[in-house]
């Protein structure tokens, strides 16, 4: 099975709620799976019942944000990064979310920020951002572009 084989991934996900469908994760990987099929309003709508039951699950929130900013409900996904963030203040990861979501919204400085954040958390998040067109507006812009060259190497 290859790593991103999304309908194996959701069998074995309903397999796991099967026997036990309290499984927090599974649940997660459930709606995960789905969207990456391409089934983005459906996602939405598991991910949102995830949340009835585990309100506090940042990384549930981070991708319920993700698949709004595909959908194109960046104001719904803005506000959905803000809630992860007031549960878990050290999810950084979601930043990067918060940080598109800004961007489309209009405020650009304030997404700017987010992706300082993002990028501090996980270097990849430079490479990301730099292929990543939700960020083309922003090619001018003098702080974007030192969010993406890479820091000198460390001298012994």
């Amino acid at each position: 099975m290859s790593v991103w084989d999304w309908q194996v991934i959701e069998k074995q996900a309903a397999t796991a709620l099967a026997k036990k469908p309290d499984d927090q994760n599974a649940s997660r990987r459930s709606a995960q799976a789905v969207g990456m099929q391409g089934n983005v309003n459906q996602a939405i709508s598991l991910l949102e019942r995830h949340l009835n039951s585990w309100a506090k699950d940042a990384k549930a929130l981070d991708m319920l944000a993700g698949f709004q900013l595909l959908a194109g409900r960046n104001e719904d996904a803005l506000a959905t990064c803000d809630r992860a963030l007031k549960t878990d203040a050290n999810a950084k990861y979601v930043r990067y979310n918060r940080a598109i979501a800004c961007c489309r919204c209009g405020k650009a400085e304030e997404g700017i920020r987010d992706l300082g954040t993002a990028i501090e958390a996980n270097a990849e998040y430079r490479e990301i951002a730099a292929e990543d067109a939700d960020f083309a507006p922003l090619a001018a812009n003098a702080r974007f572009k030192a969010l993406l060259t890479p820091p000198p190497p460390k001298k012994d």
